[in-house]
């Protein structure tokens, strides 16, 4: 029903009025939906984003695992080769001063013998010696490598500001510098770049601390 004023003009009444309340709860629902919507792909792109990251740390610790076990095997290899050598050298020793006491031609053979076992023994250490030095290079190698994917997921996280991500950086860098400073078994170029590595991260997360003062007397190696 239409009410009109006595000039003949439509007057507005709570029943023909717009609903102007709905509108604007629709709108608020709308905004909701959206803000939910948004927020359901930022979670979902970072649960994909994490997984990969994680997928990456994890085949890297792998590699270090392996590398690791290498090197402990190489060494154990290096250690019974040298034992092997200074047996071998012990018998070739004592083959050597026989034959020198007796001169006879089956000494001299014998010694002859044992200084070629000698010999091979030798050559025997310094390759398991070489292997050794390559399989502890390459484990300390892979530890660097983690460290950097790993402070590179760091960054990558949205989920936590940069003084958080300084923090998780730096127990990650000082656990590592245990492993690869020099006077622990590291050495001098892996344990440099290590730094470098970490340099990045800090001047990412906004901090000026270089690596020198952030190793401590009380964290150095020994």
């Amino acid at each position: 029903m239409v009410n009109r004023n006595n000039s003949g003009n439509v007057i507005m009444t709570n029943a023909n009025a717009p609903n102007l309340e709905f509108v604007e709860n629709v709108e608020m629902t709308n905004a909701f939906v959206n803000n939910a919507r948004n927020a359901n792909n930022l979670a979902r792109n970072e649960a994909v984003r994490r997984s990969r990251a994680e997928a990456v740390l994890a085949k890297d610790e792998l590699k270090a695992k392996r590398a690791k076990e290498a090197a402990n095997k190489a060494n154990a290899n290096a250690r019974q080769a040298a034992v092997n050598r200074s047996k071998a050298e012990a018998a070739a020793a004592k083959a050597a001063a026989r034959a020198k006491r007796e001169e006879s031609s089956p000494n001299n053979a014998a010694a002859k013998k044992a200084a070629e076992n000698a010999k091979k023994a030798k050559k025997d250490a310094e390759n398991a010696e070489k292997l050794a030095a390559n399989a502890k290079k390459a484990a300390v190698n892979a530890i660097v490598k983690n460290v950097e994917n790993k402070l590179e997921e760091i960054k990558s996280r949205t989920n936590i500001n940069k003084t958080r991500m300084n923090k998780m950086g730096r127990m990650i860098y000082l656990r590592a510098t245990k492993k690869v400073h020099p006077n622990s078994g590291g050495n001098q170029v892996s344990f440099q770049k290590l730094g470098n590595i970490y340099n990045k991260f800090r001047n990412f997360t906004g901090s000026s601390v270089r690596v020198e003062q952030e190793l401590s007397n009380e964290n150095r190696p020994r």
